[in-house]
Order: structure tokens, then sequence, then C-alpha cells
């Protein structure tokens, strides 16, 4: 039996063009029982149900097939079987209705490799359009419940396996761990276990990170919930960066997000910047208090200082008389900095919303060659444009060749945008 069904609505939900193939479904009423006639009315067997074109505000309007089993009483009734969108996207479904009582289901599904993102993109409306997942396995289950005059529960685990791709221009590798997401009493909580991420690179490599936190906020504000911080830490540098556990409410504006690090090497930290004859040894270990507002985030008064016994740097004589000046007195230290043995160097730390990097510098020490009774003492004042370092970085191929062709789209644009 093939029924066409009327367009049905519910909620936010439309779906047109219902069909139903009911033939191999069978109906049996026992008339003799007690009861409501739904619940002494069986049915069993398979079933096929075609919807021409599913819309909801978070799904892109397109058809939906469900293939599977149904038996219980009209009053109590189960489906067990396939879903399957013309996006590509395949979960196993099962639903169970009491009349009266409550709605359940539970929904699996599992995506690898390109299908990822391509399935994802081609079914939901607010996929990121700067996300992009080029490999890896995603598993998930999720089950609902709803029930008369009481709200939605939900519960969802993904699994994530060696997920690999790029966020806008951050290519992130090796993404594994877990998620759980629970929606009850209009509250949603978040919370993840054994999440490790191999490297975070846009321009300047971070990781291994590993991290384990837990999130909750009220349905009506997403945004505005408390983060508690079990563990975070991660490689940085030939370093670490560690956060030390904390709750952070981030209804609050600006919220403070404390950064320590340790073991900094000052020659990897000076790799990064493109100046030919730059260099030096020695670590670096600090805190950096980040302060994240609406307007994005900043540093105020960050310190980082090296540690014992110092180390060397070599400085390029062009850079420092620009930093300095041509004048005759500057001429010892230009000298000295060319090939200097420090045994203090201390700096503060402050970042603006623009990206503007400030670093007051204090250099206590001598030219290698020599030794003497009082160090030579240098206050240097610098700044570094954050965003033009990291897009030199990533347009040099530091990142992978996606990034740099991203950064050069973007470049493209904004030229365009500016040209009159």
């Amino acid at each position: 039996m093939d029924l066409t069904l009327p367009d049905t609505r519910s909620g936010d939900w439309l779906m047109t063009g219902i069909h139903a193939n009911l033939a191999d479904v069978n109906l049996a009423v026992n008339f003799s029982g007690t009861g409501s006639l739904a619940e002494r009315s069986t049915v069993s067997g398979n079933v096929r149900i075609r919807v021409a074109k599913l819309k909801h505000p978070q799904l892109k309007a397109q058809g939906w097939q469900f293939k599977g089993k149904v038996n219980g009483t009209l009053a109590d009734l189960n489906l067990e079987g396939e879903v399957r969108a013309d996006s590509g996207l395949v979960a196993n479904v099962v639903i169970r209705n009491v009349t009266g009582e409550f709605q359940a289901g539970r929904i699996g599904l599992s995506l690898s490799g390109e299908r990822i993102q391509n399935v994802l993109t081609a079914t939901l409306v607010d996929w990121p359009e700067l996300l992009d997942v080029s490999s890896g396995e995603v598993n998930a289950i999720t089950t609902v419940r709803m029930e008369p005059d009481n709200p939605l529960t939900l519960n969802s685990r993904f699994e994530l396996e060696s997920v690999n791709g790029l966020v806008g221009t951050t290519a992130v590798t090796d993404l594994s761990g877990q998620l759980w997401i629970s929606v009850e009493d209009n509250e949603l909580t978040a919370r993840t276990s054994d999440l490790a991420i191999a490297n975070i690179n846009s321009g300047i490599g971070i990781g291994p990170l590993r991290g384990m936190a837990d999130y909750q906020a009220p349905l009506g504000g997403l945004t505005a919930g408390v983060l508690n911080i079990q563990q975070a830490n991660a490689d940085f540098l030939g370093g670490r960066l560690r956060i030390a556990p904390r709750s952070i409410d981030l209804s609050s504006d600006p919220w403070l997000l404390p950064i320590d690090v340790y073991d900094i090497s000052l020659a990897k930290l000076l790799e990064l910047y493109p100046a030919e004859g730059l260099s030096g040894t020695g670590s670096l270990t600090g805190r950096i208090p980040v302060l994240v507002g609406g307007a994005g985030a900043e540093v105020d008064e960050g310190r980082m200082a090296a540690e014992p016994p110092g180390g060397k740097i070599r400085l390029p004589a062009e850079r420092l008389k620009a930093m300095l000046g041509s004048r005759p007195e500057m001429e010892p230290v230009v000298e000295a900095l060319q090939n200097f043995h420090y045994k203090v160097l201390n700096s503060t730390i402050d970042y603006d919303t623009d990206g503007k990097l400030i670093l007051d510098l204090r250099l206590e020490g001598q030219k290698a060659s020599e030794r003497r009774e009082q160090p030579i003492v240098l206050n240097l004042n610098l700044e570094e444009d954050i965003p033009a370092l990291l897009t030199s970085l990533q347009l040099s191929g530091r990142v992978n060749e996606a990034v740099t062709e991203r950064v050069r789209e973007r470049l493209k644009q904004t030229k365009q945008e500016a040209a009159p």
C-alpha cells in the first residue's frame, strides 16, 4: 500500500510531498480486549517513508527517506531503521512514541574523511564557511526525549579520531577525544574527555595540546555560561604553556585567562622573525594574563624573564641602528649586541585588540669577548604587528599550502574591496 499523506507542520518543521509504503505492514485489532482502540491495535512490518522536502531553520531544504521496521500498538509505537538525506547523510534511528506520555529517539551516525565536510556542508545551514575538515573520523550518538509540559531532554556523545582540517587560516592536526553535550531543565552542559591535538598552527605552531573541561550555560544565553578548566597544557617553542585549573564566567566582559609560560626557547622564538643574523640562546619563563572581551583579546602587563644563567643574543646592526639611532654614543652598544652575553633579560608584554604587541625589554650583560665589572644595561621598547607577522609566516609556507592559498585569496579580496 502506497499512501500520499498531507503536508505536515510541527513547530519549525515542515514536511511536504510525503509518501509512505506500507505494503509489508500488518495491522491487527483485538476486538475482545480492554483498553482504547489504539491500545488494542497492533502494527508490525517493514515501512518506507519518503519526504520530498524537509524544511527547518537549521537544515538545508532537501529530500529525506526512512527505511526500517515498525512494531507495537498505535498507543506505543516503535520505529527502527535508517534515515537518509539527499546530501548523503545516513543515520541509524530508533523512535518510540507513547501517546500522551512521551516521544523518545536515538540517532547514531559515522562520518569519515572528506565526507565529514561534504555531507555536513550540504546538510546544515550554519556550517562555518571557513571550517574545512579534510580527514579523520567522527562518530556521534544522540538520545532525545520529549514529554508534555516538560522541557526537552537531550544527550549526545561525539567521538573524534585523528581529525584534520582548517579553521580560517589555522591548521588543526590530529584532533582526537570525546565530547558530551546534554540539555536538561533548559540548561546546556558540555564536557570533554581525553581531548588531544597534535598541532595548531597559524604561522606559529603549538602542540601537542591536551585538555579537559566542562561548560554550563542556560539555553537562553549559550555564550554566557561558566567554563571549568581541569587541564590545559601545550608544548610551545621548545617549552610549554599551561592554564591552571579554574572557573571562568564568560558573562563577564572582559574575562581573564592567565597563561603560564615555561622554558620557551629564545632561539626558536627569534627564528620566527624574518631578520637575517638574528639569533640567541637561553630560555624564558613567565605569565601572560589574557583578557577576552567583545572587542577581542588583549594582554596587560604580562611578564617574561630569562632563566639563569642567561644566554647569548645577536642582533643585526642595521636593525639595532633603526631602534637605537646612529648617534656616536650608541655605537658601543650596537657593537656589543651583535654578540652579547646576557645575564638578565626581563620583559613586560602588552597586546591590544588591534594586534599590536609592545615589549619593554631590559638587558644586562656584556660583549661576549669582554669581561667588564660593570655590565651594559639596555632598555628597549619594541613593537610588532602580530597579524602582519602571522600573515608573513603563513605566506612563507610555514603552515601548509591550503593556508597559504587562503591568505592569498584574502589579501586579493582586500585589495579589490579597497580599490576605488
